[in-house]
């Protein structure tokens, strides 16, 4: 780790501030709601935002661009149409490379920090050039690192490992690492690790008294820390207050001066 406090990066996901989507229509789409989630982060000193063109079907995108400022960071994903009438899975290399063109479009960036293979079911990971894709992005600049998320590590990972660059990112969801897998440990130590979903998409933070989240939240990322060391957690607030109860703990906030990894990305070294 390079950072200041030795603490993870904070990233802010943005999968559900633009309304969300179930397949076939965006729901709950507030375009007031999502800005003020935006300029609200940004206020409270966040600095790196995760996305994806499904969440809200581009919406989530758009709203980070428009009220994004330019020297903010910027993920997100590729491997999912969205521009079909159903969401398709398409993880082909000429597929990725247009998903992330139209992110950039939607963001209003030549760039990302991070383009994220986005869930491939472990089935699928025999398909994707991860090289290929890396090249990609380094050809062309439109992504500073490549990654993967994935939902199942023991499963995923032994077939992904040696196939995604190392150096790369992987993001895994706090409740699928196992910390006895000394396997799953061992195929991440060639790769940046990032995790997701601490609380279990917040069903087990909304039974926790809100005078004690704060608390709360800054216990989970030092258990997580202890345990994993990644470069950063993407958490999942939806509301102002909800964005409050993180911005409490200035040691987790993701600072780009701080936290800046070569070239642009500012990742967490």
């Amino acid at each position: 780790m390079n950072t200041m406090q030795d603490q993870p990066s904070v990233v802010v996901g943005t999968m559900r501030c633009s309304g969300s989507f179930n397949g076939l229509m965006v729901l709950g789409r507030d375009a007031d709601e999502g800005r003020e989630f935006v300029e609200g982060a940004t206020a409270r000193g966040f600095t790196t935002f995760d996305t994806s063109p499904v969440y809200a079907r581009g919406r989530a995108e758009e709203d980070l661009g428009a009220h994004l400022p330019a020297d903010a960071s910027v993920w997100t994903k590729v491997g999912i149409d969205t521009t079909t009438p159903l969401p398709t899975l398409d993880y082909g290399l000429e597929g990725m490379a247009k998903s992330l063109e139209g992110s950039l479009k939607r963001l209003g960036r030549d760039h990302v920090e991070v383009a994220f293979v986005h869930n491939p079911e472990p089935r699928r990971v025999s398909e994707i050039d991860f090289a290929g894709f890396a090249g990609h992005c380094s050809r062309t600049g439109q992504a500073d690192l490549v990654g993967v998320s994935v939902l199942l590590p023991d499963v995923s990972l032994p077939q992904i490992a040696g196939r995604l660059p190392a150096g790369s990112v992987v993001m895994c969801e706090a409740d699928q690492l196992d910390p006895q897998d000394a396997n799953v440990r061992h195929l991440l130590a060639d790769y940046r690790l990032v995790i997701r979903s601490l609380f279990s998409g917040g069903s087990r933070l909304r039974e926790v008294p809100a005078e004690r989240r704060a608390e709360t939240i800054a216990a989970r990322i030092a258990e997580i820390h202890e345990i994993y060391r990644p470069e950063a957690v993407v958490i999942g607030a939806r509301t102002g207050e909800q964005l409050a109860d993180y911005a409490a703990g200035p040691a987790w906030l993701a600072s780009a001066a701080r936290h800046s990894a070569p070239g642009r990305s500012h990742v967490a070294r």
